[in-house]
């Protein structure tokens, strides 16, 4: 009787086990970031998902060109933003020029180079990217223009010359949509 009862205890324990490591699994999925694009009080943006809730990155309110209206933008930089998540080389956005136009680009390595198949987001000629980049992240400014103070615990800071963005601490930090 007591190598049955201890038999069973083990299988209950294994079971017990298997399933705190399933739920561990599960819970470590649901704490992924999801980028994605929809529409929000008429125009369109690029929305992520994160564990602490929904972050509004882009409201696509210029068009690029007929064919790059806002949608066709929101559409594909929000599903390259989940291509370089998925791939692991969503770490930083910086600035760079790539076919002598500005764009963004991600990198995994601080000081990293902006090839081609790392470009999320091309500008017209012209654009300052930097600019771009710092709207898109905001740093806390306020209304009236005030400077921008990078600090440690900053996910913007500077490398080489170049803006760079730690997308990791810009997400904790970001403000959640409403």
């Amino acid at each position: 009787m007591t190598l049955k009862k201890s038999l069973v205890g083990i299988i209950a324990g294994l079971a017990l086990a298997f399933g705190a490591t399933a739920t561990q699994a599960q819970a470590s999925e649901i704490k992924s970031n999801t980028y994605y694009c929809a529409q929000l009080n008429g125009n369109w943006n690029t929305f992520v998902n994160t564990p602490r809730g929904r972050v509004n990155l882009i409201t696509w309110i210029r068009s690029y060109s007929k064919e790059w209206d806002q949608k066709a933008r929101c559409l594909a930089v929000s599903k390259r933003f989940q291509r370089f998540l998925d791939n692991g080389t969503l770490k930083y956005i910086r600035t760079g020029i790539v076919n002598e136009q500005p764009v963004l680009c991600v990198t995994n390595t601080r000081g990293g180079t902006c090839p081609n198949n790392n470009v999320l987001i091309t500008f017209k000629p012209g654009t300052n990217p930097e600019t771009v980049l710092v709207k898109l992240i905001d740093f806390r400014r306020t209304v009236s223009g005030q400077t921008i103070v990078l600090g440690e615990n900053d996910a913007g800071f500077y490398e080489a010359g170049n803006l760079y963005v730690d997308m990791e601490k810009f997400i904790e930090q970001a403000s959640l949509s409403q």
